[in-house]
């Protein structure tokens, strides 16, 4: 046996900046120009920001002398499929698409994972910018370089880390972002409080009208914390081997509502859910304080969010798809369970936490669940 070695020691500089204002959108295309990131650009949104948001943006990029193109895909979660995904990669193929293209993510966290997901493999990696038009984008998912698309079996199954070179955040986005998506994007602020900012969720608790009003000098600071959480978090561990499983929490048993709703929970509803849920989990196996879940559960409701996981979705159902979330291991389902209020549960560094199924299904059988209308 001839034995010949390769060796090779991968240094990444993926730094990159989040920045956040209010009419940031007509100033991406002169930031963009001046930076040199690619000769062209292609703009993917989804059909309900096409008109509104991804024409001017065009326009923007056009003006300033950049070679621009824009692709359109169905609004909805049901777009994350390897269908969509083939779709766009052939459109980019059709339009002489090659290395010095860059992609532009307009939109919400389904636009967001699939165009870097897209970005992440076409030519084997073309840079792309997140410009994220909804609160889930804006804390989350527009941040961290994770992207992917759903199986039938469960959320993000097929998915690569790719880093995007900058995040336009723009609050005046939020504006036109419908009631209940906006809610469902304070699902993920308030799993910033609970795993790294006792801050920010005293902030909620103090404020709610005042959040679901959106004053955007309150939504800016509030948004900036999530920012700041998620980078921080990020740039220890940007491929999810230690700590960044924190963000996590609430996201097993919400990606498995989420894929048993066949997307009809939204995400943020979901990630609501499997935070009460999870929290109940770390009280009884003595892991948590059993105080935190009445508090969590009193703030999701005042921001709107339900806290009740609807009769319909058995445990037995859940736990099913909750094995095969990609935290599992060896079948087991683990979780990202919080002690207190900005600390979370560890074993030797690992914050994927197995639990049982018997005690999962034992909370879940004992939690409130709501039955549905006659």
């Amino acid at each position: 046996m001839i034995r010949v070695p390769v060796r090779l020691r991968r240094t990444i500089d993926e730094s990159h900046d989040i920045r956040i204002g209010r009419g940031l959108g007509p100033r991406i295309s002169v930031d963009l120009r001046r930076r040199s990131l690619a000769r062209r650009f292609v703009v993917i949104t989804d059909q309900n920001l096409a008109a509104r948001h991804g024409r001017r943006l065009l326009g923007a990029l056009r003006r300033r002398g950049l070679a621009a193109d824009i692709l359109v895909i169905p609004a909805g979660e049901a777009s994350k499929t390897r269908r969509v995904r083939d779709r766009l990669e052939d459109r980019l193929i059709d339009l002489g698409a090659d290395r010095s293209t860059a992609l532009v993510a307009l939109g919400g966290g389904v636009v967001g994972d699939l165009t870097g997901f897209v970005a992440a493999t076409f030519h084997r990696g073309i840079p792309f910018v997140q410009v994220p038009t909804t609160l889930v984008g804006m804390v989350d998912s527009a941040i961290g370089g994770k992207t992917g698309i759903n199986h039938r079996h469960g959320k993000n199954l097929i998915g690569a880390y790719h880093a995007p070179a900058a995040v336009y955040i723009d609050i005046d986005y939020l504006r036109t972002l419908p009631p209940r998506q906006f809610r469902a994007g304070l699902a993920e602020v308030v799993k910033c409080g609970v795993v790294a900012d006792p801050d920010l969720f005293e902030t909620l608790e103090r404020w709610p009208d005042r959040v679901l009003r959106r004053e955007p000098d309150l939504l800016s600071r509030v948004i900036e914390a999530c920012c700041r959480i998620k980078a921080r978090v990020v740039s220890e561990d940007p491929r999810e081997s230690g700590r960044r499983t924190i963000l996590n929490f609430g996201h097993t048993i919400g990606h498995a509502l989420e894929t048993l709703s066949r997307y009809r929970i939204a995400h943020g509803e979901a990630v609501a859910l499997g935070m009460v849920a999870e929290a109940r989990i770390a009280a009884k196996a003595g892991l948590g304080t059993a105080t935190l879940v009445p508090r969590l559960a009193g703030l999701l409701a005042a921001l709107g969010l339900p806290t009740a996981i609807p009769a319909r979705y058995a445990p037995a159902a859940i736990l099913e798809v909750a094995r095969r979330d990609k935290k599992a291991r060896g079948g087991r389902i683990a979780c990202a369970l919080p002690v207190r209020l900005g600390a979370m549960a560890q074993v030797a560094g690992d914050y994927r936490i197995p639990v049982d199924d018997a005690l999962v299904a034992g909370v879940l059988r004992a939690a409130p669940r709501t039955r549905p209308t006659p």
